[in-house]
């Protein structure tokens, strides 16, 4: 119809500026090709086709995260306003759970609140699809780890807690109930409450006949009693027991540093490097 009314033929032009920005992409002018990747997604707009659309702006954004992360989440933005408008939420999700990653592979500290809100999203949008289970898992772990670093954790137990109980009703995940569970656990002796902590010991104990008898449920076992004598020496024992065989890493390290800090009463609870003071 355009070629008979002599209006602008968009599928032509569409292709010229794929072509370009191939050979864009190819001379490694990723300005140039991330603008040409854009006016793609304006052609396949003109031409009704929101999916064709999506994708460019997709394009667009991984060809400008080489240069600058902000101005590569602006096009994915737009692609996952698409997405999500067409009912497409596993993309849109996968889409939002990469920009996360991006986000927290850059490793600066004041990125750590655009890292959980991206990962909340992602999560939000995995929930709407029927496929997307695990991957919803996955998102909402994130972001317990990342809400307990921004000091909420009530909100970070929670989760914890609700993903190690869904896990106990999958035949594939119970194994991975107990790790949800002990970081769960950390966080309760962070908070400094020794009741709360025994009571939350009773509880997976009692969610998963399992836990006791694991190596992180007794482990969690063995804190809660330090804690509650307050015995530094037997808490730090028992995590150099512990670590000497599966390494604590330096999110929970951090968290039972704070535990210990509430033993002692005082001192630098992040202190010596992030490592648990084993000695």
């Amino acid at each position: 119809m355009s070629k008979l009314f002599g209006g602008p033929n968009y599928d032509e032009a569409q292709d010229c500026y794929v072509q370009a920005a191939n050979q864009f992409k190819l001379q490694k002018d990723w300005d140039k090709a991330a603008e040409a990747f854009a006016q793609c997604a304006y052609c396949a707009s003109k031409q009704g086709s929101s999916n064709d659309e999506s994708n460019f702006y997709q394009e667009a954004g991984h060809v400008l995260k080489k240069i600058s992360t902000q101005r590569a989440v602006e096009q994915y933005e737009k692609a996952i306003n698409l997405q999500g408008s067409g009912g497409k939420f596993q993309q849109a999700g996968k889409l939002l759970m990469q920009i996360a990653e991006l986000y927290e592979g850059e490793g600066a500290c004041m990125q750590s609140k655009e890292v959980k809100e991206y990962y909340k999203r992602a999560a939000e949008m995995f929930e709407l699809d029927e496929h997307g289970k695990s991957n919803l898992s996955k998102c909402l772990l994130k972001v317990a780890e990342y809400a307990a670093k921004d000091g909420e954790l009530q909100e970070a137990i929670k989760i914890f807690e609700s993903e190690g109980e869904k896990s106990l009703g999958n035949n594939l995940l119970q194994f991975g109930a107990k790790e949800k569970f002990l970081n769960a656990g950390i966080l309760q002796l962070a908070v400094g409450d020794s009741v709360t902590a025994q009571l939350a010991l009773e509880k997976y104990r009692s969610l998963d006949p399992r836990f006791a008898s694991s190596r992180e449920g007794e482990l969690f076992a063995n804190l809660v009693t330090a804690f509650e004598v307050n015995d530094v020496d037997m808490f730090t024992d028992k995590l150099f027991e512990y670590d000497s065989v599966t390494p604590l890493g330096p999110w929970k390290t951090d968290f039972l540093l704070t535990a210990k800090d509430h033993m002692t009463g005082g001192g630098d609870p992040l202190g010596g490097g992030g490592g648990v003071d084993l000695t």
